[in-house]
């Protein structure tokens, strides 16, 4: 990635420039730091360099987000020269992990892209679970990956859920503000992070940490700081459906907040009882977002897919 920067940036630091003007991501900038190479005029910088404007700054990374291109369907909401926007279905993994090296989105959209002649490098910029349908947002290029990254990260990329849970919701409207961790001792489950850890959890954890294993940030017992706003669409005997804005993104968030809640997802069976629908009743319906180059705002909706359509005629026909 190449940026000439102009004469009335002169006295600001290159890391500002990159991440307040080329609005590039911490994330990415530390890539191209560890990964790759930043480079000012032909030459090795650190981010603390002050520029004088009408250099030329490089970032050299290594690829990211390639994977095995296959012939996956997908269902292509938005797509232009610079990011494109698909409706995942639920049972589908966005990008191959452990148990899942095979038939994911990223598949499908990388064998898409190639086929259309472009690089097939599928970059996501954010995930959505297994059996969770909706919008998954895929940036073409390390440029545009790493502002939308960055909007990610300034909680400026708007993203709007349906979901059914169990239980008639009091009120109209709320917020869930309330830090999550990871279960320890638990492959993906998390929880509410409001109180210490059994003694035994803790004793794991220190151990853990003196044997010189790390630690992320949600495993702590703090947690990482959670925010979910909800507002009630329909009541049913029984059941609720809302529509939810996440103003954080953390992995589960919606279904461990709906959980502390006591309004668990229907068909969630890590966080209470399953039934229907046969998977967690939860669709990402909404994406908005203004284009990391033209600045133009993008509204785009995926609606109901086919089993969440049907219990929702089966809950009016009560």
């Amino acid at each position: 990635m190449r940026y000439d920067v102009p004469p009335e940036a002169r006295g600001i630091s290159l890391g500002k420039y990159l991440y307040d003007r080329l609005k590039l991501s911490r994330t990415l900038v530390r890539r191209a730091k560890n990964d790759g190479v930043i480079l000012v005029n032909g030459q090795p910088a650190r981010v603390s360099y002050v520029l004088e404007g009408g250099e030329r700054i490089e970032l050299a990374l290594q690829s990211q987000g390639r994977v095995e291109p296959e012939p996956v369907p997908i269902a292509v909401v938005y797509e232009d020269a610079d990011l494109v926007v698909v409706d995942k279905p639920a049972g589908m993994v966005v990008h191959p992990v452990k148990d899942y090296q095979h038939g994911t989105l990223a598949g499908g959209v990388a064998y898409h892209l190639r086929e259309r002649g472009e690089e097939p490098v599928a970059r996501p910029v954010q995930r959505i679970d297994r059996e969770t349908s909706g919008l998954v947002l895929f940036a073409k290029n390390p440029a545009v990956a790493g502002r939308l990254a960055a909007e990610l990260e300034r909680h400026k990329l708007e993203r709007r859920y349906i979901a059914f849970v169990h239980g008639e919701v009091s009120g109209e409207v709320g917020k869930v503000d309330v830090p999550l961790r990871r279960v320890w001792g638990h492959p993906v489950a998390r929880e509410v992070a409001l109180g210490p850890r059994t003694p035994e959890q803790e004793a794991e954890l220190a151990a853990a940490a003196a044997a010189g294993t790390t630690l992320r940030e949600d495993w702590k017992a703090t947690g990482q700081r959670a925010v979910t706003h909800w507002r009630v669409v329909r009541r049913w005997p029984g059941v609720s459906m809302l529509a939810l804005q996440l103003e954080t993104g953390r992995t589960h968030q919606i279904r461990v907040h709906m959980a502390y809640l006591g309004h668990v997802l229907l068909g969630d069976s890590l966080y209470g009882s399953g039934g229907r629908p046969g998977r967690q009743a939860l669709h990402a319906a909404t994406l908005v977002l203004n284009h990391p180059v033209t600045g133009a705002e993008l509204r785009l909706e995926a609606p109901l897919p086919a089993d969440l359509a049907l219990l929702l005629a089966e809950l009016d026909g009560r």
